[in-house]
Order: C-alpha cells, then structure tokens, then sequence
C-alpha cells in the first residue's frame, strides 16, 4: 500500500510543481500590468492637473482680454506711451547729460583710486 502511496503522492507533488511553474510568467505579467496601471494612474493625475492650471491661465487670459477691451485700459497704455488726448500738450522731461541723477555719486567718471594712482601721485604730485 504505501508504494501506492508514494505514486500519488509524486503524482500531486508533478501536478503542484508543473501549477506553480506553470503560475510564475502570469505572476509577472500581472505585476507588470500592476505596474503600468500605477503609471498610468499617476500620469492621468498630472495631465488633470495640467489641464485644472490651463483652464485657470485660459480663464485668468479671457479676464485680462475684457479688462484690455475697456477704456480704462486703453487710456493707461496711452498714457505709458507718452500720447496726450486732443487738446492736452504731452510734457516729457529730459534729463540733461551734464547733470548727476539723485543717487549718483559725483565722481562717475573718474577712475576709481587704487594704490597705483596713489603712488602715482606720491612721486608725481599730480593724479591722472
């Protein structure tokens, strides 16, 4: 009885072997499916948050193409192009070249003192 045995028992050890063997590539295409769904998952997330930011510069766009429509607008742009309405005298102030800005320091074109123009005057008496 128990050479009996033993055959069934080799015959269900084939028959598990041959089921695992035969499972391990469906195991690896099902993680490999895993994983591209995952991809794809991720991928759809990003494309939505692509499109939610495109639909908030198109709308922010659409806004600023109202407000470029108006006469406050256009009024402004006038202005910042130095145009004058009908009647009015565009005054555009002109800096001469000869005097400073505020904020500059007088002394813009002269070279700036190192120990060289020092020397240079020590023997020279006189800086360049």
């Amino acid at each position: 009885m128990s050479s009996i045995w033993r055959q069934v028992f080799y015959f269900k050890s084939a028959w598990l072997i041959g089921l695992a063997l035969a499972a391990l590539p469906l195991l690896g295409a099902f993680n490999a499916r895993l994983a591209v769904s995952r991809q794809l998952l991720e991928d759809e997330a990003r494309l939505q948050r692509a499109i939610d930011y495109e639909r908030s510069r198109a709308q922010l766009l659409d806004q600023y193409e109202q407000y470029a429509k108006t006469d406050v607008y256009v009024e402004a742009w006038a202005r910042r192009a130095r145009m004058a309405k009908p009647g009015e005298i565009a005054v555009v102030p002109v800096i001469p070249l000869d005097t400073e800005e505020p904020g500059q320091s007088s002394d813009t074109g002269r070279l700036p003192r190192d120990h060289v123009f020092e020397w240079w005057a020590v023997f020279f008496a006189d800086l360049p």
